[in-house]
């Protein structure tokens, strides 16, 4: 039997991330001695599966605090000003700066995951214990507390924390009895584009497709990352993918980035990823804690998902920080952080919602953000700020949220030059019904989300009325609200 203080189960982003910040927790290290924390990662070498690759300001600044950002820099990484979106075909672009969001860091980062890995690897090993090509088997537990692991081997590590990073499908989170919601929105096709040129150079680009979203960013080194969304019947194989995104998807990318995606279509096929939203009620049981997309992922439209596992981190070593129990800095983690990934989640819904359909009340939404975020710096930096996650309240969203549609509202009765009303088939009158059954989906959503939460913390009950929104909210998903129809 081994001993450590941590024993990580995943050697990716997340993993190595919180082995460099729990390596350096006041409190961790046995008495007298430095912190022993293992990092056991079941590949040897990097993961050939497209990963996340951008990371918003507030994760940057975790990366800076645990001296890992001016490496990542330095391995080839490019920084990000903020985001450039298309919501219509054809429309002028919309700029949201991260300069604009008060308080907020200035810069994101974007990076070729397997560089990032690769130095990341390099930076944090001379610290911690790293294992590779070790396969972890099962949890060790005394009771109902895990008190280790056991790999495939059949070595036992012992340490009084554990930490699963080992991403979205987590076989310990199951292995935990954690139960999840998991949805299959729809399809990524990743595509690596050489020598491009971005209309807003340093700037994630949104173009809205004829079917989805394509987000488009820079990853240094003269490449350009394309993640164009794809419906679930597609196609299958390369030629029928391929056929699509030549038809489907490249007239809503802008020249010159259009014509370099299109040969990168002929000198490479794309990497296809599914898209899931996996929801969970529980990352911690005495022992052990879930970090990053273990404990639960969004669809990557936001591009949140580094930027949840920097703040995962940054909480669990805080709690720690704090002395008395292990378990109890594990509760306080455990409420901190769905605090922060509740708005995460319900923001990305209702963005890809609104971005993929097109229903008139889509479209109405669609013109009210364009009027919205053209108003002024504050309503672009508002809406920046919650989806980069410099704020994270679910207040903050219904309230930006209300903002838009009172936009939208306004833009369809703007008059006969009203986009919204203009675009739906049935005139003013079709765009507002639309609005409205969009709206009521979204706040009943919202108030579902809140309830379960409340009723996850044990809170007091809301009002009957309350629950009764809710229950009706939820009925009418179950009924057919599924992103993936």
């Amino acid at each position: 039997m081994d001993r450590a203080d941590v024993v990580i189960v995943g050697g990716g982003f997340a993993g190595l991330c919180a082995a460099r910040a729990l390596a350096a927790t006041p409190g961790r290290a046995a008495a007298g001695g430095a912190a022993r924390v293992v990092v056991l990662e079941a590949r040897t070498g990097a993961d050939p599966r497209f990963r996340g690759e951008l990371i918003h300001p507030p994760g940057v600044r975790v990366l800076a605090d645990l001296g890992l950002h001016a490496a990542l820099l330095d391995a080839g990484g490019t920084e990000v000003d903020g985001f450039s979106v298309v919501l219509e075909n054809g429309a002028p672009p919309i700029v949201l700066p991260y300069t604009e969001v008060r308080g907020g860091a200035p810069r994101g980062l974007a990076i070729s995951h397997p560089r990032m890995v690769a130095r990341l690897r390099q930076e944090v090993a001379p610290q911690v214990e790293l294992c590779t090509g070790v396969r972890v088997a099962e949890l060790s537990r005394e009771g109902s507390r895990v008190v280790g692991v056991r790999t495939a081997e059949g070595r036992e590590i012992r340490a009084p924390l554990t930490i699963v990073a080992d991403g979205r499908h987590s076989k310990l989170r199951g292995a935990l009895g954690f139960p999840d919601e998991t949805r299959l929105l729809s399809f990524t096709a990743a595509l690596l584009v050489e020598g491009a040129e971005l209309p807003c150079p340093r700037y994630g680009h949104v173009f809205l497709g004829t079917w989805g979203p394509i987000l488009a960013y820079a990853i240094g080194g003269g490449q350009v990352r394309m993640c164009i969304d794809l419906p679930i019947d597609a196609g299958k194989g390369e030629a029928a993918v391929a056929a699509f995104l030549r038809t489907e998807c490249a007239p809503s990318v802008p020249e010159p980035l259009r014509s370099a995606m299109l040969r990168a279509l002929v000198e490479s096929p794309p990497e296809i990823c599914a898209n899931h939203a996996i929801k969970t009620r529980r990352c911690t049981a005495p022992g052990v804690a879930l970090v990053g997309d273990s404990g639960g992922c969004s669809h990557p439209l936001t591009a949140t998902g580094m930027t949840v596992a920097l703040n995962d981190i940054r909480t669990l070593a805080a709690e720690l920080s704090r002395g008395g129990s292990v378990d109890v800095a594990l509760e306080r983690y455990q409420t901190a952080r769905y605090e922060f990934v509740r708005a995460r989640e319900i923001l990305a819904d209702g963005l890809y919602d609104v971005f993929r359909r097109g229903d008139d009340g889509a479209r109405a939404v669609r013109s009210g953000l364009s009027r919205y975020w053209t108003s002024s710096p504050r309503a672009r930096a508002a809406s920046l700020a919650l989806l980069s996650g410099h704020e994270s309240g679910l207040r903050a969203f219904v309230a930006e949220y209300l903002w838009v549609l009172g936009e939208s509202a306004a833009s369809v009765f703007g008059g006969a030059g009203s986009a919204a009303a203009a675009s739906a088939p049935g005139g003013r009158r079709a765009a507002l019904t639309g609005l409205a059954r969009t709206a009521y989906d979204q706040l009943g959503r919202t108030a579902s989300l809140v309830y379960a939460e409340m009723v996850r913390r044990g809170a007091p009950e809301p009002p009957v009325a309350a629950r009764r929104d809710a229950g009706r909210a939820q009925s009418r998903r179950a009924g057919g609200d599924d992103l993936s129809a």
